[in-house]
């Protein structure tokens, strides 16, 4: 009688279980494909061998991708990714979480805000609205970190004694020429983020060293530059809200850590991981969150961004100084 070890017999089990008759090819190569790029890539793999489990058992019986691709919305729950997807044809499979916060007021705003604001608030306060972007391919990193550095120009004055970054309709986009045009605020001569992966490797890195920016390697150089120099640790509050979300996140994340800096506002959307994307098929791809990001002080985000002080709703664009987080800003500014 030949004894196996129990290792053996359970893996034996598993491959069993695994090379199951597939009904269709196309759909187990993808199921192959899938599985082996989350593996591989995710972040958090927790439940890794059970989204394996399900997709064999459900997948074996379908008769084509198309059938396959909604059972994708239940791999990225048990990934925790709602920031990632499955994109097959022209259609999106992703996990939304339920139960998100809502600002009936901002969700409004969010269509129109669409350029940056500024202006000076209580004659030394200066204030600088940034919306999210849609420079996916890295064509206007120029164009906005120019406008952005232009808009600073435009309201810093030498009776400026501290300023207010709103992003609280910031729902992401590029974040090069966002760090890029508020390079004087980040500061100088130093790591201030980047991101971590699943074993907690640094896998990019944000720095400036000698007033030049690197992200992930990448040298930015601004064409705009500060007409007046900031003013070192100039005090600083960053608006947030519901909406606040990936680069909008990672912006906030950039400046937290700096001195005399605080975030107003609400929890951000939960949006502070890498993305890549990676090719299934001919027809599909796959983006996974890949990284965590941190902070300068080498904090690890793995959920949103909880305000110092919390205000919920209450926003006013049309009078930012009946605007509730603005006043609480201001109070905090003026102690």
């Amino acid at each position: 009688m030949i004894k196996y070890p129990l290792f053996q017999i359970l893996l034996f089990l598993c491959l069993s279980s695994f090379s199951q008759t597939f009904k269709s090819d196309s759909v187990k190569s993808f199921v192959d494909n899938s599985i082996n790029l989350i593996r591989s890539n995710a972040v958090d793999t927790t439940n890794i061998n059970l989204i394996e489990s399900i997709l064999y058992s459900k997948a074996k019986n379908l008769d084509t991708v198309s059938d396959l691709a909604p059972l994708y919305t239940e791999v990225f729950r048990l990934l925790r990714d709602h920031h990632g997807s499955l994109k097959y044809k022209d259609r999106t499979y992703g996990w939304d979480k339920a139960e998100r916060p809502e600002n009936t007021y901002l969700k409004g705003r969010l269509k129109t805000e669409k350029a940056v604001v500024s202006q000076i608030i209580d004659r030394r306060t200066a204030y600088l609205r940034i919306p999210g972007n849609h420079d996916f391919a890295f064509k206007k990193v120029d164009s906005i970190a120019n406008d952005i550095t232009a808009h600073i120009n435009k309201v810093s004055t030498a009776k400026i004694k501290a300023w207010i970054i709103d992003l609280r309709t910031n729902t992401g986009g590029n974040m090069y020429p966002i760090f890029l045009g508020l390079q004087e605020f980040i500061g100088d001569n130093m790591v201030f983020g980047g991101f971590r992966n699943a074993q907690g490797l640094s896998s990019g890195q944000w720095e400036i060293r000698d007033g030049n920016m690197r992200i992930d390697g990448i040298k930015l150089l601004r064409q705009v530059q500060l007409k007046k120099p900031l003013k070192k640790d100039i005090p600083l509050i960053i608006l947030t809200s519901c909406y606040t979300a990936s680069a909008g996140e990672m912006t906030a994340i950039s400046l937290i850590g700096r001195k005399n800096t605080y975030i107003v506002g609400e929890p951000t959307a939960d949006y502070t991981t890498a993305v890549q994307g990676f090719t299934i098929s001919k027809e599909a791809g796959i983006n996974l969150s890949t990284d965590y990001v941190v902070d300068r002080n080498s904090k690890i985000y793995t959920g949103n961004i909880l305000p110092d002080v919390e205000v919920l709703q209450g926003d006013n664009f049309e009078n930012l100084k009946r605007d509730k987080k603005i006043l609480k800003a201001l109070e905090l500014l003026n102690k």
